[in-house]
């Protein structure tokens, strides 16, 4: 990949954009493995960067979220792909493997390119009120209430 990553774009990066910087190393590690030769060592290194760019993106799964499963899923047939490429001998056959799963990877990155920009577009959605809130006793008190116009009470 042309795209390359500093330091400074992953210290100040958010958590999406920390993970499309995932697919991006994941992207050139799968671009690498390509250009190397089906039986060289350099294969082995970079199918085993990009098996860990997969790791970590497996492992920043939030399993609390229903689609979280797919991506799981995803993931593991993606490094299912990256180790089937490892045994191939022939270099059309695990340059074939490599790029299906350079092209989900790709269309999964894309996925989570356009949630980034339909954040950066997205308007908030009612009010949010802040405050804190003290008793008789003087005593902090915490409430959260719905607030009918669009927003919340905290």
């Amino acid at each position: 990949m042309e795209n390359k990553i500093t330091n400074e774009m992953v210290n100040n990066a958010s958590p999406l954009e920390l993970t499309i910087i995932n697919y991006k190393l994941l992207l050139g590690r799968i671009d690498e493995a390509i250009s190397a030769n089906a039986k060289s060592d350099n294969l082995a290194v970079a199918l085993q960067k990009a098996r860990d760019c997969v790791g970590v993106l497996y492992e920043t799964l939030d399993m609390g979220v229903e689609f979280s499963y797919d991506l799981a899923d995803l993931y593991m047939y993606i490094n299912g792909a990256l180790i089937r490429a490892g045994f191939l001998r022939d270099n059309d056959e695990k340059n074939e493997a490599l790029n299906h799963a350079k092209n989900i990877a790709a269309e999964l990155m894309s996925a989570w390119e356009n949630i980034t920009e339909d954040e950066k577009t997205s308007q908030p959605q009612g009010n949010v009120y802040a405050g804190l809130t003290y008793g008789a006793d003087g005593q902090l008190t915490e409430f959260e209430d719905f607030d009918p116009d669009g927003g919340y009470k905290i």
